[in-house]
């Protein structure tokens, strides 16, 4: 029997739940937090025609060959000693990072999502020109770091302002993100240099659709906000939102799976604004989303979907 190898933190509600649906299926799951090398866990492998061979010891031993698929889920950043000179501790990190990950991602099974692939689908620019490419109804956008070109984008209208980036790790070790906010021409000014931002149209909307694909197969739902804050961006106020089920436009599904297959992701958490007039706005994507509540909120069979994805039963 393969082995399912699962790369997330101890702190995961959303793997917890697919890794006991694995275990009732009789899969064998190995659940291991890159955060456990090189301090608490040791990599012996070696190269061979079929490539890298050997094992990953942490609370219990993998054996590479026997991997038959992977979830990049969330995994920690490596931990060094902390007695360690800083530069020796940045140095050790960077090899664990170019080793371990390496070896790791060389492996030809199935990867949800390949990290390769996950990196390069987090930068904003990227998902929403291949999204365009691909036939989504995008909102209009610019990145800039030209007052004027901001203010005359804006012209009379408040425009969407929202952050490039995944964030930044907090002194409290917790993601920081930049809040969606509302802004026009007046509120813009030569800060607007420091660094690049993006204003977007701001979209009017009878509701929101979160997609979550796995595979082939696609889930979506709809959001009903039910607060202000909420009305411009759902992730202020989970409390008040109302979810259902909706049908997926087959112009949409098209695009979707074309721009699937251009970022190279098997998953995704897809966000769209679905207008008055019902016109399908694509957001964004988010290659390694969460999708746990809306399993439990929204009745959706993800846990399953993903399982069987792990299993190698889904395309």
């Amino acid at each position: 029997m393969g082995t399912v190898l699962i790369l997330t933190g101890r702190d995961d509600l959303t793997a917890d739940a697919v890794v006991e649906e694995l275990a009732e299926r009789g899969e064998n799951v190995v659940r291991y937090d890159t955060a456990d090398f090189p301090t608490t866990s040791r990599l012996a492998v070696s190269l061979t025609g079929d490539g890298w061979a050997g094992s990953l010891t942490g609370s219990r031993v993998l054996r590479l060959e026997a991997v038959k698929s992977v979830w990049w889920r969330r995994p920690n950043e490596f931990v060094t000693p902390e007695d360690w000179p800083g530069p020796a501790r940045a140095l050790a990190v960077s090899e664990a990072r170019s080793g371990l990950l390496g070896v790791l991602g060389s492996l030809p099974v199935r990867w949800i999502n390949h990290p390769a692939h996950d990196s390069a689908a987090n930068y904003k620019p990227r998902q929403l020109a291949v999204a365009a490419r691909v036939g989504l109804d995008t909102p209009r956008t610019i990145i800039t770091s030209d007052p004027d070109h901001a203010r005359v984008f804006m012209g009379e209208d408040e425009v969407i302002y929202k952050g490039l980036g995944g964030g930044v790790l907090g002194p409290d070790g917790k993601r920081q993100f930049l809040p969606v906010s509302l802004v026009s021409a007046g509120d813009v000014d030569d800060g607007v240099t420091g660094t690049a931002h993006l204003f977007q149209e701001n979209v009017k909307k009878a509701f929101e659709v979160r997609l979550t694909v796995i595979g082939s197969h696609m889930f979506p739902v709809t959001i009903h906000a039910g607060s202000e804050a909420a009305k411009l961006d759902w992730r202020t106020d989970y409390l008040s939102h109302t979810y259902g089920r909706v049908d997926l436009p087959a112009e949409v599904e098209n695009g979707v799976r074309r721009l699937m297959d251009e970022l190279g992701l098997f998953f995704g958490a897809l966000d769209f604004a679905v207008t008055p007039d019902g016109r399908w706005k694509f957001l964004e994507i988010n290659p390694n989303g969460q999708w746990h509540w809306l399993a439990v909120k929204a009745g959706v069979p993800l846990v399953e979907a993903m399982a069987d994805a792990l299993q190698g039963e889904a395309e």
